[in-house]
């Protein structure tokens, strides 16, 4: 069977590839899974006390993976969990999650800021813009497939 994939989707996907494996060499080196990165930035987000489902919404990853992390970096003692209004559980950084973060994520926020603060601002608007613009075709476009 011969498909021709259009240039565009090829470069898109390349693109998106690329910035993929710069965040799998960094979390690589800092010893952190996808999923760990994604939860304790969420932490650092939302705020101690922040739900398992807010996180799963927050960082885009299913709530079984998000609930999996959760208990390793609870076994770790990175975080508690306290309880809330049933049946919730409120997360929280122990001293350790907190010494943790700031070791870990707090410098790639850093170095991620960093770099869209020498992207001029004309360039990030029209980034956002067309990047939005994008997301609400592809989703559209899923709706129509499924």
């Amino acid at each position: 069977m011969e498909y021709k994939i259009n240039d565009k989707v090829k470069y898109l996907n390349s693109m998106l590839c690329e910035i993929d494996s710069m965040y799998q060499t960094i979390l690589f080196k800092k010893s952190l899974s996808d999923s760990e990165y994604v939860v304790l930035f969420s932490i650092l987000e939302l705020g101690e006390g922040c739900l398992q489902k807010d996180i799963a919404n927050n960082g885009y990853i299913n709530k079984k993976t998000t609930n999996s992390t959760i208990k390793k970096l609870e076994k770790n003692g990175l975080i508690i969990l306290k309880a809330g209004k049933y049946p919730n559980m409120h997360i929280y950084l122990t001293d350790s999650g907190k010494e943790y973060i700031q070791k870990h994520i707090v410098p790639i926020v850093n170095m991620q800021t960093n770099v869209m603060n020498s992207v001029p601002e004309s360039d990030f608007e029209n980034l956002v813009k067309t990047y939005s613009k994008y997301v609400k075709i592809f989703k559209d476009e899923i709706n129509e497939l499924v």
